[in-house]
């Protein structure tokens, strides 16, 4: 009776044993299957996005360069135009200022099609095509239209001044609400979430069986979630504050 039970005791406890190990490899597993699948579904996919994201930033990043560099090019054309220049000299003339140098791609392509030998307004309405900077691109337009006709270009662009002022003043209103968003946005990712996360992970530690592991949780929120907000947020303020520079 002595053996049959010492037996069943250490049969009981191998089985307690095996289970014991048996349970804390499909946690394991499971912590692994969960880590994998966050890794398949937001992190690869987020890298691609990116890869695929990062031209089109670029693109409209140089487009709100140009941007603020707009006005600038406008009052160095209008002098050009009442010195007496006229309105293709003083658009090949523009490349050779170092204050218009964020231009020089479009300036360059403007003087090399008209040594060419291409119709000025055909070489504009192409440029203006291609340009990320929208207010240019109408600059080009409208030049390309009146050179076309004949008509004076400097009250076409005495006006695009003055309006250009208009938009820039309804723009700075929208950018100040957008930046007040993207801060609140910044505040409840960057501050409140790590919170939420540090209650799910304290009380998943309680669990017997967490579906994840509490440090998993950590690591991708201390070294993925906040530092990926931070950095968005400083790229998207700058990105959003450079429509309004002057």
């Amino acid at each position: 009776m002595e053996v049959v039970a010492y037996v069943t005791i250490m049969i009981i406890a191998v089985v307690v044993v095996v289970g014991l190990i048996i349970l804390n490899m499909i946690t394991t597993l499971i912590n692994a299957i969960v880590t994998t699948l966050l890794i398949t579904f937001l992190v690869i996919p987020a890298s691609l996005l990116m890869m695929l994201l990062i031209p089109k930033i670029v693109y409209a990043n140089r487009g709100f360069k140009l941007e603020s560099k707009y006005l600038r090019l406008l009052y160095f054309l209008s002098t050009f135009i009442v010195a007496g220049l006229g309105i293709t000299k003083a658009l090949i003339r523009l490349k050779d200022f170092e204050e218009l140098r964020d231009f020089n791609i479009e300036l360059e392509l403007i003087a090399n099609e008209v040594y060419l030998g291409k119709d000025l307004d055909e070489v504009l309405h192409y440029v203006a095509s291609i340009t990320p900077c929208k207010s240019f691109a109408s600059l080009l337009t409208t030049i390309g239209n009146v050179s076309k006709s004949g008509r004076d270009v400097l009250p076409v662009i005495n006006y695009l001044i003055d309006n250009y002022f208009i938009d820039i003043r309804s723009r700075m209103e929208e950018v100040i609400d957008y930046v007040s968003i993207l801060s609140e946005a910044f505040v409840v990712i960057a501050l409140i979430f790590p919170l939420i996360v540090s209650i799910i992970a304290s009380t998943s530690t309680l669990a017997p069986f967490g579906i994840l592991d509490p440090y998993v949780l950590l690591i991708i929120t201390t070294l993925l979630i906040v530092p990926s907000s931070s950095l968005a947020y400083y790229i998207l303020v700058d990105y959003v504050m450079s429509v309004v520079q002057l």
